[in-house]
């Protein structure tokens, strides 16, 4: 037998169940033999008394146990209501933390989409491959350098708060997430800043 079995076994709860089942089985045993028993006939006096006494007890045991059984099953009930209770308050904070989360990971997506349209717009100032920006094209991605970098440093600080806010609440996935993506638009802002030294600092 396993110990968990053994446990199981030994509560309070089963031993009664079990208990009860015993007397109910003598009883109904004891109770047999004396309804069987023609009392009109020639009958062992001593031992009809001696049934009559074994069922009575087996009532009192049948009575008791059952008045035991009921006290341990409204205990049993109080032990499964505190554990509902606590089960409840983890599923609260379940569902705390999950609306956490998908806000955060909301949050970084929506971060997402405006860093691709941030690079969408710096890539048409991109020439094609093996080729080199014109002057005018020079010029006018020089006038477009300060809006990227405003925006980039915008983007590099919410993201930097998200990271934060991620570290602390323990989603490290999102938080290495962020951190990434950080430093990839802190390298374009590097990038942008070299085509155009005169413009901001590094954040």
């Amino acid at each position: 037998m396993s110990q968990s079995n053994k446990i199981k076994r030994d509560s309070p709860l089963v031993k009664s169940v079990l208990a009860l089942d015993n007397y109910l089985a003598e009883l109904e045993r004891v109770g047999g033999k004396i309804n069987s028993t023609d009392m009109s006939s020639d009958v062992d006096m001593e031992h009809i008394q001696k049934l009559m006494t074994r069922f009575a007890e087996c009532g009192q045991g049948v009575s008791d146990e059952v008045a035991n059984l009921s006290s341990q099953l409204i205990e049993a009930q109080r032990r499964a209501e505190a554990v509902a209770a606590g089960v409840s308050g983890q599923a609260e904070l379940l569902n705390k933390r999950r609306n956490e989360q998908n806000e955060k990971l909301e949050t970084f997506r929506l971060l997402g989409e405006r860093v691709r349209e941030l690079n969408t717009a710096i890539s048409q100032f991109r020439p094609p491959q093996g080729q080199a920006l014109t002057g005018e094209d020079r010029a006018k991605l020089a006038s477009n350098i300060p809006a990227f970098q405003a925006q980039l440093i915008g983007l590099i600080g919410e993201l930097q708060d998200l990271r934060k806010s991620a570290r602390e609440s323990r989603m490290k996935a999102l938080e290495k997430s962020a951190e990434s993506l950080t430093q990839t638009l802190q390298a374009v802002h590097k990038k942008l800043q070299d085509l155009n030294p005169g413009t901001m600092d590094n954040p």
